[in-house]
Formats: structure tokens, sequence, C-alpha cells
């Protein structure tokens, strides 16, 4: 900010300085948000019930990442035998989609929609709002979001609840 200030104002350093600023404000919001999601993953895992046949495996750490940064989530996991699947209690009640919150994930399904390559969504994402995510991880997210909301969108009619009122 020094800097700004001790120079002639222009497009390149205002640019600069309000990146500078984005980064400051994101840190500590995003360490509050790994605060609070961690204390909601410890208490889903508390409150947890496992079915029958699932064993308790251990914790196990993942990177997640959000809107404000990339942090670290600790959560249980537990291993069905029978149908060879495991799960992660916390991750499927905080709505985590391999590895991203859920404002992420909805985030990395517009601008891969919006976008014509996956590339594109990532270089989008990092210069207006300095996500850094990779093509990849975008199209790993839009292709498991995706399948939900195509199965949805097909989904047979309901049939209507009582009758509807004629204009």
């Amino acid at each position: 900010m020094t800097r700004f200030q001790a120079t002639e104002p222009n497009g390149v350093e205002v640019q600069r300085l309000e990146v500078l600023v984005r980064t400051a404000l994101f840190k500590p919001a995003n360490a509050l948000v790994e605060y609070l999601l961690q204390g909601a993953a410890d208490r889903l895992d508390a409150a947890y019930q496992p079915k029958p046949g699932q064993v308790f495996k251990g914790r196990e750490t993942i990177e997640v990442q959000g809107i404000l940064g990339r942090f670290k989530l600790s959560r249980d996991y537990y291993y069905h035998a029978g149908k060879k699947a495991g799960h992660y209690p916390a991750d499927a009640a905080l709505g985590l989609e391999v590895g991203s919150t859920p404002a992420l994930a909805k985030l990395l399904c517009l601008e891969g929609a919006d976008q014509a390559t996956y590339v594109q969504a990532e270089r989008h994402l990092e210069q207006t709002g300095g996500i850094q995510v990779s093509a990849r991880q975008i199209q790993r997210v839009v292709q498991r979001v995706g399948r939900a909301a195509q199965a949805w969108q097909e989904r047979p009619a309901q049939p209507a609840q009582g009758e509807a009122p004629i204009l």
C-alpha cells in the first residue's frame, strides 16, 4: 500500500492494490470459514449413528476449497465391507462436492456452463475473483453435480396438489 501511495496512480497500480486488499481480506475470512466448518463437522461426526454394516475407520483430513481460499477439514470415515463403499457423513451433511464448498461448487458449475471451455472458466475465475482452481477440477465438479441435476430435470412430472386457481 505504501508503494501505491508513493507512485503515480494508474490502472495497473490500482489493479495490484485491489488484488492485495482482496487477498488481505480473504485470508482471515477463510480462516473463519475453516473454523466454523470444522466445528460443524465435529458436531455432525459426534451425532452420527452408523448404519448396519458400516465400521468406523478413523478420521481423515482433506483440503477443501471455498470461494475465499483453501483450508483443511478433518472428518470421520466409515466403511461398509459388504457394499465395498466408504462414507464421510460430514461431507454429505456439509454439501461438499469433490472437495469444494457448496458456494464454490455452484460457481464452478455456472462458470463451466457459461464459458466455451473449462480453461476459459479457470482464467475467468482467477481474473475476476482471485479463485485459483484448475480447468480439470472445474470439469470434475460439473460432471459430479451435473449428473444429479440432469436426473432431477428428467424426473417424471409431479401431479398437482389440488386445483389451480383459474385466472
